[in-house]
């Protein structure tokens, strides 16, 4: 009979808005159930009544049927410790500073926890179960809020840590544009649904365009009816990123490129501009395939399950 049990793990996906919470199929790569809450930024027994609610319903579907639940993965913002401890969010969470995550989430739930960088857990998911599945070295950069940056080789992290994960914050030419981290011109704030706002905004969007919101999708769309800010905007969005990739290719040499997030759901039709650049090649033979994810909100809960896959 336990030759038959599906090998299951949770997954927790903790983002700006919105935590997601999913009961995975390891072998699948399929998310059986959700739940979806609100993140809480402020209160930290809130936050934990809010995950351990989530956590108990997803338990309770995994028992209904022969399974082996392995645990709960985490993927969070910051620079998490080996032990599972959260060093610090940067404010995105205001209590979360030398925060034993995984402690008090075992002690709660009786559940083994793992967590790690939400960027990496991201590029787990992607590598395991979705564009990145066949390669050897992928690279998966999150355009949302900010940019996530996460990269797996052979199915795995190449370091236990996410030392990697500020990499975003590359200073990438002469500008003097701001970044929340007090440095100018890095690739985050230039490439991220923020930065691609705030050149609108620079270009005083609201005041020639009343009547369209100031959104990612909104200048993507402009941009495609002909309008020259939306231009001007994602033109300079599509160098920035450029360059950035060019950056990341001769630090891992990655075989496929995969951009995600909420600013890549509109990328599609610059996908190709992006692909056909002559990017530099860390040895003769070398080749790397910029895609699209299709696995969207699912890529986190995923990944972070798949840490009990590592």
């Amino acid at each position: 009979m336990s030759n038959r049990k599906r090998k299951l793990a949770i997954g927790v996906d903790i983002g700006g808005t919105r935590t997601k919470m999913g009961l995975v199929d390891l072998n699948k790569g399929e998310v059986l159930e959700k739940v979806i809450a609100p993140t809480e930024k402020k209160d930290g027994a809130q936050f934990l009544h809010s995950i351990t609610s989530g956590i108990a319903q997803l338990k309770s579907r995994a028992e209904k049927e022969p399974t082996i639940l392995l645990g709960a993965g985490f993927g969070v913002t910051g620079f998490v410790l080996a032990n599972g401890t959260v060093d610090s969010t940067y404010g995105f969470l205001e209590f979360m500073e030398d925060y034993p995550l995984t402690q008090l989430i075992q002690e709660s739930c009786s559940l083994a926890c793992k967590a790690d960088n939400d960027a990496r857990v991201v590029a787990l998911g992607e590598a395991l179960y979705g564009k990145g599945n066949g390669y050897n070295r992928v690279l998966v950069l999150t355009l949302g809020t900010g940019l996530g940056v996460g990269f797996v080789a052979d199915g795995t992290f190449e370091s236990k840590l996410a030392f990697g994960h500020m990499s975003g914050h590359q200073s990438i030419g002469q500008t003097d544009v701001a970044c929340y981290c007090g440095k100018t011109g890095c690739l985050e704030a230039l490439v991220s649904a923020t930065g691609i706002v705030d050149s609108a905004i620079r270009l005083k969007w609201e005041e020639k365009y009343p009547t369209l919101p100031l959104t990612v999708d909104t200048i993507f769309e402009a941009q495609q009816k002909g309008n020259l800010d939306a231009h001007s905007v994602v033109s300079s969005f599509l160098t920035h990123l450029k360059t950035g990739i060019h950056n990341y290719i001769n630090l891992f040499a990655p075989d496929i490129i995969v951009l995600g997030g909420g600013v890549a759901r509109g990328m599609n039709p610059y996908l190709s501009q992006l692909s056909q650049v002559n990017y530099l090649k860390p040895y003769k033979s070398y080749h790397t395939s910029i895609v699209l994810s299709e696995l969207g909100d699912h890529a986190g809960i995923l990944g972070s399950a798949a840490l009990f896959n590592q």
